[in-house]
């Protein structure tokens, strides 16, 4: 297995030829660097374990890093073909601190607006049905404001003085606004679609 933690002695004629292999990639040669990936797997496996908890989370971890690894072989980046190995634990690296940062952001992001996210979370249908599918597909064909007007008023369960604020309307016109929005979903759901034929 080559090691692409620090070389020893016994890892030279490995990484003589992992070097070979990396200059064979470079020009081209496909087979050689489809050889290289595989070479190169276990120490980024062995990498991967050190630091993630599943299997599936680790062949993922290795996944990425060779695809790295590939599109900088193509685009030329590996200047040195003697020092792949430690090109490849660079990858490594940046991958593994990238995904701490991620994490870092999003652990951040929920402590913010965690709680304003979870107040939006619409519980999904047991079972998507016909009507239901009729009905996403209706409601693509009303206007923006005509939309605006059926969410407030039964996503969110605002009062017809508050959809009119949000909307920006009066309190007439809101009323109108959602009667007839839904007197026009009434007769779009009512309506079979043409790609219900496709089905």
């Amino acid at each position: 297995m080559l090691s692409v933690t620090e070389p020893s002695s016994s890892h030279a004629a490995d990484a003589a030829d992992a070097a070979v292999l990396a200059a064979r990639a470079l020009a081209g040669d496909r087979v050689a660097e489809g050889r290289l990936c595989l070479r190169l797997s276990p120490a980024i496996r062995a990498f991967a374990r050190r630091r993630l908890r599943s299997a599936d989370a680790t062949h993922e971890f290795q996944q990425e890093v060779l695809l790295i690894f590939v599109e900088a072989l193509r685009k030329g980046k590996l200047e040195d073909p003697a020092r792949v190995a430690g090109f490849v634990l660079g990858i490594c690296r940046n991958l593994a601190l990238d995904r701490a940062r991620e994490r870092e952001r999003r652990s951040t992001l929920w402590q913010l607006y965690g709680e304003a996210v979870a107040a939006c979370d619409v519980v999904q249908p047991a079972e998507v049905t016909l009507e239901i599918m009729r009905l996403e597909d209706c409601l693509t064909e009303l206007s923006h404001r005509a939309r605006q007007a059926v969410w407030l008023s039964y996503g969110e369960l605002l009062s017809h003085a508050e959809v009119s604020a949000r909307l920006g309307v009066s309190e007439g016109n809101a009323r109108v606004l959602r009667h007839r929005a839904l007197h026009a979903l009434k007769q779009c759901v009512a309506t079979p679609k043409h790609w219900e034929s496709m089905q």
